[in-house]
């Protein structure tokens, strides 16, 4: 503490020396809302024990660690954010706690969880206001609240109003101060002091303090206690002698207070008081019992923010901290006045110019200043006022370069740039200006040894006599060699009478005889500074050595030993740009750079830098700008004007506080106290040691060091020990970062320097636990030695089981060719009865075309039809079946020959064209190869083509498209069938050419086609591709060698093979492959057919009121036709091809039961029946399902779907009908009961769930407005979310009435318990379920029941009886 308080004296020296009588400037650092601060009023300030300032706001509570804000707001949501936003007060107890008093309460900060504890004090129901609080001892407070004293007892975190004296309770205070073991009460009647050793209360009330509102209280010494009013001004009492002093705001003194109006007090590390008052800061000068007045001024750099100051407080640093009103922040420390600036000031008195040419001292200790474009400035550093000379007042430009004072004439000789040389009188003020053609720019000035000058311009070294006013060039020296050293722009004259010539073309030195110059060679030959550019030079102390400023460093120059060093960033220096070099008494070197100024030690050889950071101008500086004056100070001048300082006295910062680790990062996710990583119990600030899992080993730390002297410029060091083999330093950076760090036990370690780099030797530690991943536990490692142990016995257990193994291969390698054996015998009796199909197949369909052209009668030939046409298609499957095992056993030889392929392809395109006629399809053939013969066998090509067309249309509606393209590509054949038809599903595409695959179950077929086009592809050597996109159709395009090296010569047809052609037929004709291709015409007519005969059979019959509606879904024409028939004999009957086209067709009809197909395009009938099953306006329609799919488990998963019955085909119509038959018996009895009961039983009505709950819905809202008479339909809709019209189909549909039936139902119901019951006469009962009058319910009664509501209830009453 003694050294600080010596580095604080000679601070306090250093600025007396400058400024003489007059108070010292203070710069104060504002901070404010643009660094993080919540809002620009504090009221007041306080320091936690980690170095931590709070600040109290009336948006928040502030705390600033150095670097950051971080706030405390109120949050609803959060009962542990801070009690309220507006913060009166805040304090630092002894146990470090922070206590905040607002505007709901109190609140106390728990560092360890960074959360609040909130307490308030409740009077008439309103949280009262804590404005200010003190401690009494270790466990309670005592707060003032709506001017009366308050006692908090922290250990029971209780507000109590029974104070330690009782005296207490009738004080009215304005404020309270504690000072050691006395408590200041302030009051309107005086003021009190509470003892806490003895409790006891005395009464300190001067008749100059009654009826003055005291805002602030401060004890300095035993014998000064200083009290600031409000508008009454300051007074200081003696405690002992009871004497009075007042000082009030005399507008006729200069150094009175500034303001009556005293709103805060404070002593600083001097013992000097500072006064915040409501128009500036005031600071006593107890030696002239006088104050001096610190005021705002925007035009002024470092002065107040605002001129209100509400609260000073002194850190543990000795910095001084104010709270303005509307300003912010503003701080204060004495080492921030380490360095003094004179500047260019919006007052007037001050530089006029902040970019420095030069700078000389006269012989009364005055400055005079060259500036760049301001002239020359007369700085007395006494009065520290100015007087400006510039080209106003004669001078020949305002950019000067060099200036020389002759004190023995009175003349000051002033070189300027393009303004050539001006001399001034400082007697009269005359200036005289010499401008010459030669002489324009005039950089540097030294005097001859006879009474002349040494002059240099940018280009020549002249001579100038002062007498007659002439310049002569310096062409040669004084032995008659010519003078080569031009472009000097500064001498330097050392202790030998030696000239230096310092310039842009190195260095050099002369010596001077009879006015003439003459060489000197005592540099190095071949020395750098020869040839580089010079900035300065200067002679040392030490006898014989030069300092040398360059853009490339400094080097020292040791003339006895010739020895030359060279000092740059390398060793330490902030930048190679030397402007200036001073020397200090005590032998250290001031060096000014383009990155701010240096202080060098030649001893030690070690650098200690300064930048804008600590108080000087800016980091550039200016060449020639330096001096160092006969009382010791050193001014550098620069960009931004000068920088001030006694050397000797400058101290460094000593303040090092310990770092503090204050964030904890995982995957960059700030980890906090019960955040559910389980990390933190308590602040990453408050805890020593972590762990962490395996998976949580990407981890970042961040750390702070609460130095408010220097800012955010610190340095800190740190290492992770057991991974980081040195520290690691950084000053920019406070967050380092870890991953994947192997498991053990590390500690990180972090300390910091400040700016003067002065480091806290004693790093903070927090030690980091790592865990093992699972594998590396002791559990996995005594696994994994069981495991080797088992997997030891297996491989013995293996090598003895090998041999059976390999047996049991051998087994299955024989039961797999008896299974390939089998299924080719399977496959056999598939063929063989095939073969044996056609036969009857056969004797069926010629018996039947006899029949056919003999029968007259309409239905039967139509029914006779419908059995060819599915016989036809029966025989067809069969032969596709047989085609395809001929294709496998080799019946097909290929035989290639040029062929005319595109008369082949021609020929069966046309025996489709008249199908796609029929059926609406664009049907096109596009061919290249028209009257040229390709190489190909034209059996192949006519199956494949016939069997892709067939397919095509299979899958092709009316009004799409089919494209068949034939041309040669890359010497390949190709032959392509495009459809716009219904497309593969993408992941169905690479199973397509499967045999037996089938897209689908909708359409008839083996799914041998496509099979045996692949198979007969492959023959041919060529590839079959599929380019298909579902809902837009599928291209298949085939491509064929049309080389000769691409077969094989036994492949090749020979003359005599094309003279006894036996061309190979499939076992389909061309006939059968069309009537698979109508299938879907067939199916297009059969609907005209049903539109038609459905239209004739209502012409009619006549359709009956109470016939139900039965919905046919079918995308077999056939049997949707056969179906349609068959029931629209008893039932109205309606048709859709699948299930997207029923759900439409239930929009708009009213369907009383639903028979539908299972697989079926679009939409099967599963989709459709869990559609209306789930649908609450058709989940009462019941569903029958007909497929041909007769499993177990496909007939559960239709009656899971909640299908009504499910029938198998071939199904018998019959049955068919009695099925239908049964269900709507059910459902009439259902609601034959509902209809002849008086109670609604949802349960036994309803015949799924959502009807169920539909109609206890139903009830529950009917019964809700039973007594209201204004009840509706409309409004009963609106409660059910339903349209009125929806609401009554579907109440009709399960109760077979209508909804006002139900309503009336529903109140008769309860009409009837109320009558039973006898409480209530007919009037009462009427108005309870919702009648108008009772004559209109007992009409209504009667007419429902036979008989009047009050014989009903005598009837009841007998029963009873």
């Amino acid at each position: 503490m003694t050294r600080i308080l010596l580095c604080l004296l000679g601070i306090n020296l250093l600025v007396f020396s400058l400024r003489a009588q007059k108070p010292a400037p203070i710069n104060f650092v504002h901070i404010g809302l643009n660094e993080g601060l919540s809002q620009s009023t504090v009221v007041d300030i306080t320091q936690d024990e980690q170095g931590n300032m709070w600040f109290a706001t009336h948006n928040g509570l502030n705390k600033f660690d150095g670097y950051d804000f971080t706030v405390y707001q109120h949050n609803e949501q959060d009962s542990c954010s801070i009690g309220n936003d507006v913060i009166r007060t805040c304090i630092t107890d002894r146990q470090g706690r922070i206590w905040a008093g607002t505007n709901e309460g109190l609140s106390l900060y728990d560092a360890g969880m960074n959360r609040f504890e909130n307490f308030s004090f409740t009077e008439e129901g309103e949280k009262l206001t804590v404005n200010s609080i003190v401690e009494i001892d270790d466990k309670l407070l005592l707060c003032i609240r709506k001017k009366r004293l308050l006692l908090f007892d922290t250990k029971t975190r209780q507000f109590s109003e029974e104070l330690p004296s009782p005296a207490l309770s009738s004080i009215v205070p304005t404020t309270i101060y504690r000072q050691d073991e006395h408590i200041y009460i302030a009051t309107m009647q005086g003021l009190f002091i509470y003892s806490t050793q003895t409790g006891k209360l005395e009464s300190f009330a001067p008749e100059a303090l009654k009826g003055k509102e005291i805002y602030s209280i401060l004890q300095q010494s035993p014998i000064s206690l200083w009290i600031g009013t409000e508008g009454n001004g300051l007074f200081r009492i003696n405690p002992q002698t009871r004497e009075i002093k007042s000082y009030t705001h005399q507008p006729e003194s200069k150094n009175s207070i500034s303001s009556n109006y005293i709103r805060s007090l404070c002593l600083d590390s001097q013992n000097e008081l500072w006064i915040g008052t409501l128009s500036s800061l005031n600071i006593y000068n107890e030696e002239n019992d006088n104050f001096y007045v610190y005021a705002s001024n925007p035009l002024e750099s470092g002065s107040l923010s605002q001129t209100s100051v509400r609260d000073i407080f002194m850190d543990a640093q000795g910095g001084m901290w104010l709270g303005t009103y509307f300003g912010g922040l503003n701080y204060y420390h004495p080492f921030k006045d380490r360095f003094t600036n004179i500047q260019f000031t919006a007052k007037g008195n001050s530089l006029n110019c902040n970019i420095i040419g030069c700078i000389r001292e006269d012989g009364q200790r005055n400055l005079w200043i060259g500036t760049n474009s301001g002239g020359v400035n007369f700085y007395n550093p006494r009065t520290r006022s100015f007087r400006h000379y510039t080209k106003k007042e004669g001078l020949g430009s305002n950019d000067i370069k060099a200036i020389y004072i002759d004190e023995k004439n009175d003349l000051v000789y002033i070189g300027t740039h393009t303004g050539g040389l001006s001399i001034l009188n400082r007697k009269t003020g005359h200036i005289e200006t010499i401008n010459q053609p030669k002489s324009h720019n005039i950089y540097t000035l030294e005097p001859t040894e006879n009474g002349e000058f040494w002059v240099s311009g940018i280009s020549q070294l002249l001579r100038f006599n002062p007498k007659n006013r002439t310049y002569t060039q310096v062409n040669t020296q004084a032995d008659g060699t010519p003078f080569q050293h031009n472009q000097v722009t500064d001498i330097l004259r050392d202790s030998k009478r030696r000239l230096w010539m310092i310039g842009e073309k190195g260095l050099a030195v002369y010596t001077e005889k009879d006015g003439q110059l003459l060489h000197c060679p005592i540099l190095p030959e071949q020395s750098p500074v020869t040839r580089k550019i010079i900035n300065c030079v200067r002679e040392s102390k030490q006898n014989g050595v030069f300092w040398i400023g360059t853009r490339d460093g400094f080097y020292r120059f040791d003339e006895k030993t010739q020895e030359l060093k060279q000092y740059t960033t390398s060793q330490g220096l902030p930048n190679n740009m030397v402007h200036g070099i001073m020397e200090d008494s005590y032998g250290y070197l001031w060096l000014s750079t383009d990155k701010g100024l240096s202080r060098f030690q030649p001893q030690t050889e070690k650098f200690r830098n300064y930048t804008s950071n600590d108080g000087i101008q800016s980091n550039q500086f200016a060449n020639n700008a330096y001096c160092h004056t006969r009382e010791g100070l050193m001014y550098f001048g620069g960009i931004n004007g000068i920088t001030a300082f006694q050397p000797e006295q400058l101290p460094d910062n000593p303040y090092t506080p310990s770092a503090v680790i204050n964030r904890l990062k995982l995957f960059n996710k700030t980890v906090s106290p019960g955040d559910g990583s389980g990390i933190l119990k308590k602040s990453i600030n408050e805890t020593k040691s972590i762990t962490l899992a395996a998976t949580q080993s990407m981890f970042s730390l961040e750390f702070v060091v609460s130095n408010y002297i220097s800012g955010n410029h610190n340095t800190f060091a740190y290492m992770l020990e057991g991974y980081d083999r040195e520290w690691y330093y950084t000053n920019n950076s406070r967050i380092v970062s870890y991953s994947n760090l192997p498991q053990g036990t590390y500690r990180f370690l972090v300390k910091a320097a400040n700016s003067d780099g002065k480091w806290n030797e004693v790093p903070t530690e927090l030690e980091i636990k790592v865990l093992p991943v699972w594998y590396k536990t002791w559990w996995a490692i005594l696994l994994f030695i069981a495991l080797f142990v088992a997997t030891t016995a297996f491989v013995f257990y293996y090598f003895w089981m090998r041999k059976s193994m390999q047996a049991q291969i051998r087994m299955e390698l024989a039961d797999k060719k008896r299974q390939q054996e089998l299924n080719e015998m399977k496959l056999q009796f598939f063929i063989n009865i095939s073969h044996e199909l056609r036969t009857p197949l056969t004797m069926i369909l010629a018996p039947l075309q006899e029949v056919l052209d003999k029968v007259n009668d309409r239905w039967i030939h139509k029914q006779l039809e419908h059995v060819q046409k599915n016989t036809n298609r029966l025989l067809h499957l069969v032969n596709q079946l047989m085609d395809y095992r001929r294709a496998e056993l080799g019946v097909f030889h290929l035989k290639v020959r040029y062929t005319s392929i595109h008369q082949v392809v021609k020929k069966n395109f046309l025996l489709y064209d008249r199908t796609a006629l029929r059926r609406n399809i664009t049907y096109s053939f596009r061919s290249e190869l028209e009257g040229r013969e390709v190489l190909c066998d034209p059996n192949y090509i006519e199956l494949i083509t016939n069997n892709l067309i067939s397919n095509a249309f299979k899958y092709t509606n009316e009004g799409q498209s089919i494209t068949v393209t034939l041309k040669e590509e890359n010497d390949r054949l190709m032959l392509q069938v495009k459809d716009t038809g219904q497309g593969i599903p993408l992941h169905k595409q690479s199973r397509i050419f499967e045999r037996f695959y089938k897209v689908d179950s909708e359409h008839i077929g083996t799914g041998i086609g496509l099979s045996l086009v692949h198979r007969l592809v492959e023959l041919h050597h060529g590839e079959v591709k599929l380019e298909s996109t579902e809902g837009t159709g599928s291209t298949f395009t085939i491509y064929l060698p049309c080389r000769k090296e691409a077969y094989k010569a036994e492949e090749f047809a020979t003359e005599a093979d094309t003279e006894n052609e036996q061309p190979i037929r499939s076992a389909n004709s061309v006939e059968m492959f069309m009537t698979d291709a109508e299938t879907g015409e067939t199916e297009t007519a059969a609907k005209e057919t049903d539109a038609k005969g459905a239209a004739e059979g209502f012409a009619e019959e006549p359709s009956k009121p109470n016939r139900e509606s039965i919905l046919i879904v079918e995308d077999n024409a056939d049997i949707r036709q056969y179906l349609s028939r068959e029931l629209g004999k008893s039932y109205r009957t309606l048709e859709a091809e699948n299930g997207e086209e029923a759900l439409n067709i239930l929009k708009e009809q009213e369907i009383d039961l639903i028979l539908t197909d299972v697989m079926m395009p679009v939409m099967d009938g599963l989709k459709l029946c869990k559609h209306i099953k789930q649908n609450l306006y058709t989940c009462h329609i019941p569903v029958i399902m007909l497929s041909a799919k007769t499993d177990l488990k496909e007939q559960i998963e239709g009656l899971q779907m909640g299908a009504d019955d499910y029938i198998p085909k071939p199904f018998s119509m019959a049955l068919v009908t009695t099925k239908i038959r049964n269900l709507f018996r059910t459902r009439h009895r259902a609601i034959e009961h509902y209809s002849n009961s008086l109670e609604i039983e949802p349960e036994k009505v309803a015949l799924n769930p959502l009807d169920e709950e539909l109609l206890k819905k139903a009830v529950e809202v009917v019964e809700k407005h039973l007594d209201d008479v204004g009840f509706s339909t409309d409004e009963f809709a609106r409660e059910m979310f339903m349209s009125r019209s929806n609401l009554h189909l579907k109440m009709k549909a399960l109760t077979g009435e209508s909804t006002n039936e139900f309503i009336r139902k529903i109140r008769f119901n309860k009409a009837c318990k109320l009558l039973k019951e006898g409480r209530y006469t007919v009037s009462e009962v009427s108005t309870m379920v919702g009648f108008n009058t009772a004559s209109y319910f007992a009409t209504s009664f009667k007419k429902y029941f036979g008989c009047l509501p009050s014989e009903y209830g005598k009837k009841g009453e007998n029963q009873q009886d």
